[in-house]
């Protein structure tokens, strides 16, 4: 019976001790899933390093150096701006309409993707009706704004912008705004409306549109349409569509070439770098966890100044015994009692010193952790699972738990102790009082 109740307490610690290390699992693995769709909503925007590389005026006839972007991705286009809005971002164009869908300027895998111009329009923006696509982000970020337009008072206050191209530049002004789904051929069936009338294309969406504004049409020389997804149904879609009038006079010279700066290089959708690595905080945690141990510190470090006492308890009575044996011939239990005692006040003199050095490792071997941390990541930017210094930090954990399994274990000599009525105690070989041995014979 007694057996079954060990068995049956043993049980509960394990399920207890799983039970709570599943929940922590959980919690850890719940913040990361926050976290990283926080960062990728922050990265979806377009950023310092990434405006570093919009293109700029080089000459009177209105042409753009694309050289820097260019470098970066040939497949950059163009650049669209719509004004007081998050839209402001490179236009990629890829072999087919799934190829930016997923993937950034820098060719890096990316959940937000790019904005792209439809694989069957013309690269340099030849066609009368071109159609570029974004991710609809509901933090505003790519083209997350679009389907604020179906709103009157955004869509009159929103209608300015431009549109940045090798050849010139283009005055955009928004127009119409519509909603419609995925298989609308009036507007995605781009094969075949790239070389239609302006006239056709704009009755269309002042018969369809859920926003219009009448304006002169002389002055257009294209349509670009800007498509999204709209939250409400699994299919539907999100377009405004702008005049696109050239701003500077629009030619088929040749693309200019310039030097490639060196005084920014762009590090992706974000600000501050490539990403910042959960694992490398997690060994930074259970460093200083050893060092400062939840709910058990006390215990842990009360441990110099308990051992230095019972040293100094157990000498006095090493030498007590020692004054009695010049007197005369101590018993043979008082022998070993003194012997015991003897090895005792060596083995805990070695373990205080041992306590020194650990607790002095531990300190440094947090701060350095610290350190090393904050000069290789930055929270800020994007999380990752692991980085190239992922190594290093899980160097420095298992450094910390071996620091503290080697320096804060006693290993010396310990009491004796027997079985009485199925509890243990100590026999009687000191004036230590039992609690002061359970500790020395649990180190």
């Amino acid at each position: 019976m007694e057996k079954i109740r060990k068995w049956t307490r043993a049980a509960d610690r394990v399920l207890g001790y799983v039970t709570g290390v599943l929940a922590v699992l959980l919690l850890v693995y719940s913040a990361y899933v926050l976290c990283d769709n926080f960062y990728i909503g922050q990265n979806a925007f377009s950023s310092w390093d990434l405006q570093q590389y919009k293109p700029v005026e080089v000459d009177e006839e209105g042409r753009m150096d694309f050289t820097e972007i260019q470098k970066i991705n040939p497949d950059a286009v163009g650049w669209v701006t719509i004004f007081n809005t998050n839209i402001d971002y490179p236009i990629m164009q890829g072999k087919d309409d799934l190829e930016y869908i997923n993937k950034d300027l820098y060719g890096n895998s990316s959940l937000t993707g790019s904005i792209y111009l439809s694989a069957e329009n013309d690269g340099e923006f030849f066609d009368s009706y071109n159609v570029m696509y974004g991710h609809h982000m509901d933090n505003g970020a790519m083209f997350g704004d679009v389907d604020k337009f179906a709103d009157e008072t955004y869509f009159m206050s929103h209608r300015k912008g431009e549109l940045l191209t090798p050849r010139g530049v283009y005055d955009l002004n928004v127009f119409a705004c519509l909603k419609t789904d995925a298989y609308n051929t009036e507007v995605y069936q781009i094969s075949n409306l790239k070389h239609k009338k302006l006239d056709e294309i704009v009755q269309y969406l002042k018969n369809n549109a859920d926003r219009f504004l009448e304006v002169n049409h002389t002055e257009t020389q294209k349509i670009v349409a800007m498509s999204t997804c709209a939250n409400a149904t699994t299919n539907g879609r999100v377009i405004i569509f702008c005049d696109a009038v050239p701003k500077k006079a629009v030619t088929n010279g040749n693309k200019l070439t310039k030097p490639v700066s060196t005084d920014h290089l762009a590090m992706g959708h974000n600000t501050w770098g490539s990403g910042w690595a959960v694992l490398n905080l997690v060994c930074v945690l259970i460093v200083w966890f050893t060092l400062l141990p939840l709910l058990s510190i006390r215990k842990k470090y009360r441990q110099i100044s308990y051992s230095r006492r019972k040293r100094k308890d157990f000498n006095e009575k090493v030498q007590q015994l020692r004054e009695q044996q010049k007197e005369s011939p101590l018993t043979d239990e008082k022998e070993t009692e003194m012997n015991m005692l003897a090895r005792l006040v060596k083995d805990l003199r070695f373990f205080s010193g041992k306590l020194m050095v650990g607790t002095v490792g531990e300190i440094l071997l947090a701060i350095a952790a610290v350190i090393v941390f904050l000069l290789t990541e930055n929270m800020r930017t994007p999380m990752l699972v692991s980085d190239r210094w992922t190594g290093l930090m899980v160097g420095l954990a298992i450094i910390g738990l071996v620091i503290d399994f080697i320096f804060f274990r006693y290993r010396g000599h310990r009491l004796p102790d027997e079985e009485q009525t199925g509890k243990e105690t100590e026999k009687t070989i000191s004036s230590a009082d039992a609690d002061q041995n359970a500790f020395i014979r649990s180190k």
